[in-house]
């Protein structure tokens, strides 16, 4: 839902009038933030068109009026990952039934209201409530009228609703208006997370803000499509000596015209097999690239050859970005 000038407003002097009372929020997800999960996505706290994160960023989407926190693939998904209950309360409303289904095949007409997916909404008391947004089909597990503790399971982290790819939302309101749990009370100009957040402290202290986040990286035997390493299909950490090519690849979010892409493998004599940089030429809320090498005459040499890919940008501050994965694979 979108918000107006007007709304943003009411939203902190809520926040503020009701700090006392504001739940303390545990992680919405049984993961561990930047190993296996990775926060992408905040409140939008600009008025007009336009986007900005807590940290003045441009993390977000128009209007966007929560959290949300996403799972490497479809296979972890498919394994399941457990969305948690954020503060004790009474479970107000569930739904639960919905496909999961990437939104771009689906198509957002076909949603008909129904943008959460499969999810859950808890009254937390004080006017404060949570709801949490996208679980997979047939994994809810409270009724309404439940009543839940802090960490209780509601249900997997799914497809369901108006998304495209495996994530959860959260978003917590008091007297009905969007709260940031990042900010609590405080003022959305200040560029950072306020003294009195919502999020328990060793939650903040996980739930780091990345410029950039590059989430999954590896090997495949040949040139991947992204589709299919996002369905985790190239999670492996063995190939044949006989794969037509040697390839690392890498998938993230946030990527910016100007940044630089650098891949690098190496064999396992040491020599360098892969040495490829690049200049991102436009941004991009989604990104993934790859860089390899043919197989030469005859199989691969046997081995662990060892990947890694750096992404770095010049900020407005003077501080660089500076962000990297490694990952290795044998060739047998």
């Amino acid at each position: 839902m979108k918000l107006g000038p007007l709304s943003v407003i009411l939203v902190t002097v809520a926040a503020r009038a009701a700090a006392a009372a504001a739940p303390e929020l545990g992680l919405p997800l049984a993961c561990r933030p930047g190993e296996d999960c990775w926060p992408i996505r905040y409140v939008d706290h600009d008025p007009g068109p336009g986007e900005r994160d807590y940290r003045c960023g441009e993390q977000t989407g128009d209007g966007h009026d929560g959290t949300d926190v996403a799972i490497r693939d479809l296979a972890a998904m498919a394994e399941g990952v457990p969305v948690l209950t954020v503060a004790p309360g009474v479970v107000r409303a569930v739904r639960d039934g919905e496909p999961d289904q990437n939104v771009v095949e689906r198509g957002e007409a076909a949603l008909q209201g129904r943008d959460c997916g499969n999810g859950v909404r808890i009254d937390h008391g004080e006017g404060w409530i949570s709801q949490v947004c996208h679980l997979r089909r047939g994994s809810v597990r409270v009724l309404e009228g439940d009543r839940v503790e802090r960490g209780d399971p509601l249900g997997l982290v799914g497809l369901s609703g108006a998304t495209s790819f495996p994530h959860v939302h959260l978003t917590v309101e008091q007297e009905g208006r969007t709260v940031d749990p990042f900010l609590g009370g405080a003022d959305p100009e200040d560029c950072g997370a306020s003294a009195e957040p919502l999020w328990r402290a060793d939650v903040l202290e996980d739930l780091t803000y990345e410029p950039v986040v590059l989430h999954a990286a590896g090997f495949a035997g040949a040139a991947p499509e992204a589709d299919d390493l996002r369905r985790g299909w190239h999670r492996g950490t063995e190939l044949p000596v006989t794969s037509p090519a040697l390839v690392f690849w890498v998938d993230g979010f946030w990527v910016r015209a100007g940044d630089r892409l650098s891949f690098e493998v190496v064999r396992p004599d040491g020599s360098v097999l892969v040495d490829d940089e690049s200049v991102i030429d436009d941004d991009h809320r989604r990104y993934f690239a790859f860089a390899g090498r043919r197989r030469p005459d005859g199989p691969w040499p046997a081995g662990r050859y060892r990947g890694r890919v750096v992404l770095e940008r010049e900020s407005a501050s003077g501080e660089p970005v500076r962000t990297s994965l490694a990952r290795e694979v044998v060739l047998r």
